[in-house]
């Protein structure tokens, strides 16, 4: 390990079309012509000079004080790199990626091996890259992404729109898209150049909007279905909590490349210091991955289990738990991918090991407000975004079905399906489950859930109303999960219309009808866990050298449910915002309000509004940037309004409305 790093800012890497990329480097003291080293890059767009520069600091840093070279990239139009961030994951992006990877492999410091990682857009970009193949890209660690955009993102969920996700995502982009490249890098003509990019920056969220089905818009950066495509190594980190779950588990099963996956309980935030914990030493993990197939190191993972995951336990309802009880288990992809599953069939209000032979139906009426209690949002477990309460308050107002006291404890591990018959007096429906576990004292602990678009029940590119009392069998695929359900406690399914806030409300009133017995499906298949694999070593804790001790400050959070029974209203309200100073001089402030609105009576008028604000002093420059967006919709509509403000140094500087009505295709 070498005790000098040199650190270079603001390199720029020219691109194809002319576009210059600002980059960071952290290059070991060894690192020259005589002596080489192997290079990680992370190309994000949460601007490496003010808002990403401490964390990229602590975490480059021990790259490079490792014998590695870290590159940190600012995409296209962010940050402190040229050119127009036209949205997220385009094809410019993507070859922007590759360009990157042989630039840095055709440096005098570097052996000519390289390799990506990051968490979420990180993630995404790194399996983006891979797909294309890059001759010196030898290995990823994608964190918390997903091999398939239209069905594991903050966008659509099973078809079915997002609210929590898409409000803390989508307005915030438009702010932080708005802020300047750091003036000491963009020159003496830095606030025309910022301001010309301001002119030509659209907001991604209308696209998103208008998006509504699988199509080639989302085939476009995403991996599936054509998972041969990844030739180099990978190490995917997930987190049960977190709304990518599902990818890593399908890249591990399904990529043909050199594979490796660690799973946690953690919800969207990097395993150091994530929760739910135990956390772990994620960096330590990545030192051992990448110098495995950047250098060539021994001490690699030849003895270990390809899978290691947390098999997570019963705990009472909290929705900002530190530690969850459980186990670290190994397993290997080729007994996973035979692994077991057991039914359980549905049959009046319980859930059964045998089919029954009367047909019996029950039906719910669609609450739009529903699941309250349930996560705030798909990648919940830290403030203000918490995990769930009390769910039997919700059971009380859905379908459940509920098995006997279970003779001995059952490992679960992979996705659980639920197949159901149904019919709906309600065109468009959205079919909603959870499976949860009972203490004795009746006490559910979520292990999984899953939403389904009906009318996207045989595609998500081309929907189909429902017709009102005509019977469909339909499959839903439950987030992946790993639990011990416990011996003396029991399973319950439940099934509603809706998750507020995490999905968008289905338009129509009326009520979905469950059909059990019979020769219509309604059962729930569990994957059962294969035999756990021995796990020679313990996984390290966090080091403290990767956290950095500055000057940071969280404002505190809100999370409140308000029901305004006059108005009819059910408003979930979310504030998060932070302080930094950075040893530059650099401070920025941020924060974000956001009000979620569903009315149990009218499912198809639901609102959300969202304030981001941004502070930025840098350079002996004072930038102020807000984005306001309220997106509203009826039963043919979706209408988003959109607003963003910039000053300098205290004055008035740039202003842009977006209006948009935009038609609802089946969401």
């Amino acid at each position: 390990m070498t005790d000098t790093v040199r650190v270079l800012e603001h390199v720029r890497i020219a691109m194809r079309d002319g576009v210059a990329l600002s980059a960071t480097l952290w290059l070991p003291e060894q690192a020259s012509p005589t002596a080489r080293v192997p290079a990680i890059l992370e190309l994000i767009p949460y601007r490496k000079d003010d808002w990403r520069w401490a964390s990229d600091m602590a975490r480059m840093r021990y790259f490079a004080e490792r014998g590695f070279a870290g590159c940190r990239v600012d995409i296209r139009g962010t940050g402190s790199s040229e050119g127009v961030a036209l949205d997220e994951y385009t094809r410019d992006e993507t070859l922007d990626g590759v360009a990157l990877v042989a630039w840095l492999a055709a440096q005098p410091w570097c052996n000519g091996s390289v390799g990506m990682w990051g968490i979420s857009y990180g993630g995404f970009t790194s399996i983006q890259v891979a797909a294309e193949r890059p001759p010196a890209l030898k290995a990823i660690a994608p964190m918390y992404a997903t091999d398939d955009r239209y069905t594991d993102d903050v966008h659509y969920f099973g078809g079915c729109l997002t609210a929590s996700d898409v409000a803390q995502y989508a307005v915030s982009q438009i702010a932080m898209n708005a802020l300047p490249p750091r003036p000491a890098f963009a020159g003496p003509d830095w606030v025309q150049s910022w301001r010309a990019r301001l002119e030509a920056t659209p907001p991604w969220l209308l696209t998103w909007l208008r998006q509504q089905t699988d199509g080639p818009y989302y085939r476009q950066g995403s991996l599936a279905p054509d998972y041969e495509r990844i030739t180099c190594a990978i190490y995917n980190i997930g987190g049960w909590m977190d709304g990518y779950t599902n990818a890593a588990w399908r890249m591990h099963l399904r990529c043909p490349a050199p594979s490796r996956t660690l799973i946690g309980n953690w919800g969207h935030l990097l395993p150091d210091t994530a929760t739910p914990g135990p956390t772990v030493d994620y960096l330590d993990e990545l030192v051992r991955f990448f110098g495995l197939w950047l250098r060539g190191d021994e001490a690699g993972f030849a003895n270990e289990p390809d899978l290691i995951a947390f098999l997570r336990e019963h705990t009472p309802p909290e929705p900002f738990p530190g530690l969850w009880p459980g186990r670290w288990q190994g397993y290997n992809r080729r007994d996973l991918a035979q692994a077991p599953q057991q039914t359980w069939w549905l049959e009046d209000e319980t859930l059964t090991e045998s089919a029954p032979a009367s047909i019996a139906s029950r039906s719910v009426t669609h609450q739009p407000a529903w699941g309250l209690n349930g996560p705030l949002a798909s990648g919940a477990g830290a403030s203000p975004n918490g995990l769930w309460r009390d769910l039997r308050i919700d059971d009380a107002t859905a379908l459940t079905y509920t098995s006997a006291p279970l003779g001995e404890p059952l490992d679960l591990l992979g996705m659980p399906v639920v197949e159901l018959t149904v019919s709906s007096d309600m065109p468009t429906t959205h079919l909603v489950a959870r499976l949860s576990a009972l203490d004795p004292e009746g006490t559910p602990c979520l292990i999984s859930w899953g939403a389904l678009n009906l009318t996207h029940r045989d595609s998500h590119a081309e929907p189909r109303a429902l017709k009102p009392g005509q019977m469909y069998t339909v499959r839903l695929d439950l987030k992946a999960t790993g639990y011990r359900v416990a011996a003396g406690h029991r399973l319950r399914l439940t099934v509603a219309t809706a998750h507020w806030p995490l999905i968008w409300p289905a338009p129509d009133r009326g009520a979905l009808t469950v059909w059990t017995g019979g020769v219509s499906p309604a059962r729930v298949s569990l994957p059962l866990a294969p035999e756990a694999q021995a796990l020679p070593r313990a996984l390290k804790a966090t080091p403290p050298e990767t956290r950095w001790e500055g000057a940071y400050a969280e404002q505190p959070p809100v999370w409140t449910i308000t029901e305004d029974v006059l108005a009819g209203t059910s408003t979930v309200t979310i504030f998060g915002g932070d302080r930094q100073s950075l040893p530059n001089g650099t401070r920025l402030e941020a924060s974000e309000h956001i009000r979620l609105t569903a009315r149990p009576s009218a499912p198809e008028s639901t609102s959300l509004a969202n304030q981001v604000d941004y502070v930025l002093e840098q350079d002996g420059a004072r930038v102020v940037v807000r984005s306001t967006g309220t997106i509203t919709s009826d039963h043919q509509r979706l209408v988003a309004d959109l607003h963003l403000e910039v000053s300098l140094n205290d004055a008035p500087f740039f202003e842009r409305d977006w209006q948009a009505e935009i038609p609802r295709n089946g969401c």
